[in-house]
């Protein structure tokens, strides 16, 4: 049997303010978004049910990490008090935020944020 990858992803959303610091554009006044967020996990294995992890876990974890943004001035929020709160901050912030609630074996594998329907970034790490 050859070896593969299983990977699931759950989608969210939040609306924060922020302001982008050092920035030569209307992104420096403050704005804000209604930011969609996806989440992708994988693993090499599944446990006796047949699950990776059951998608609940993943729900609530990203509830949880998306509650503390969600209605913010993300610029009075750690780590965004001294990191730009760009897209790509955000996706890296919550990639790490999920690294924490995420079960062994499996592990973040990406994240994804859109900041509007046609502009989005992502993180994942190198393998």
């Amino acid at each position: 049997m050859s070896s593969g990858l299983y990977t699931l992803t759950v989608k969210s959303d939040f609306a924060a303010a922020h302001r982008l610091r050092e920035y030569d554009g209307n992104c420096e006044r403050l704005h804000g978004h209604n930011w969609l967020v996806e989440v992708s996990v994988s693993s090499e294995t599944l446990d006796a049910s047949g699950m990776a992890v059951d998608f609940r876990v993943i729900k609530e974890a990203l509830h949880e990490v998306l509650g503390i943004l969600d209605h913010a001035y993300l610029n009075d929020v750690p780590p965004f008090t001294e990191l730009n709160p760009s897209s790509e901050n955000i996706a890296r912030h919550i990639f790490d935020e999920m690294e924490t609630r995420i079960p062994v074996p499996v592990t973040v594998s990406r994240v994804t944020v859109w900041e509007s329907p046609d502009a989005r970034a992502e993180y994942s790490r190198i393998p």
